[in-house]
């Protein structure tokens, strides 16, 4: 018997025994004339502290264990409930959502679907009008997992804010997209836009994430370090 499990028992005795004084007579009684209702509830309340000393115990020698995977697994079981503080700071709402993607994500091997996780954890949070994922295939990018209304299937490498984001391999950030050069209207209700690389780990571009506004200017460097988390998050399953 271990120290934890001595702890629990005293502490089930001494809750029998306190059980026994607290609890008022019933008029059902035994072949002593003694109530039976001191003894079942002081039985029941002695099980149910007992089991929550021992479910305490193991807790605690878990988190000394490993901390940091128990709460990951926890994220991970919260995960079909998004949490996203009530808050208009999108730094909030980036440091809050960025380890429940983590979580969401940890453990799954099929990658559009990780991307598709992804995508619909950044439309719960933010509500931004399009998030998508192009992968590089071939010779041009090719749309995977996304929110929103429907996309351009395939972009080259040359056009867009998509392509502009691939070939020079930094983040794009266009406050208004009709004044950007060569850029592909997939639809006429969007006016900003950000385009951020995601890295394999040979240090090549092997997609990018492009999230589109209906609102103009809606994007700053904000957007661009909170959404650099979640790029790296996806790059770790790349």
């Amino acid at each position: 018997m271990t120290s934890a499990d001595s702890e629990s028992l005293s502490f089930g005795k001494k809750t029998f025994e306190t059980a026994k004084k607290l609890t008022p007579k019933s008029n059902k009684k035994g072949a002593n004339g003694k109530s039976f209702a001191p003894f079942f509830i002081a039985y029941f309340l002695t099980l149910k502290l007992s089991l929550l000393c021992k479910i305490g115990s193991k807790f605690a020698l878990l988190t000394a264990i490993d901390k940091s995977n128990f709460v990951m697994l926890h994220l991970k079981h919260m995960a079909e409930s998004l949490f996203v503080p009530k808050t208009s700071d999108r730094k909030k709402i980036y440091d809050e959502i960025a380890p429940q993607i983590a979580a969401l994500v940890e453990g799954e091997t099929d990658l559009v679907a990780n991307l598709a996780n992804v995508t619909a954890a950044l439309k719960e949070a933010f509500s931004f009008f399009w998030i998508g994922f192009y992968i590089k295939k071939e010779n041009g990018l090719v749309l995977s997992a996304f929110q929103g209304p429907v996309a351009c299937t395939r972009i080259d490498f040359d056009k867009g804010v998509c392509g502009h984001c691939y070939t020079t391999r930094k983040i794009v950030i266009v406050p208004n997209v009709d004044e950007f050069p060569g850029h592909i209207a997939c639809s006429s209700a969007s006016k900003s836009e950000i385009v951020l690389p995601v890295f394999d780990k040979g240090g090549n571009v092997a997609m990018v994430l492009d999230i589109d506004s209906d609102q103009l200017d809606d994007f700053s460097e904000t957007d661009a370090r909170g959404l650099q988390k979640i790029v790296a998050i996806v790059e770790k399953l790349i």
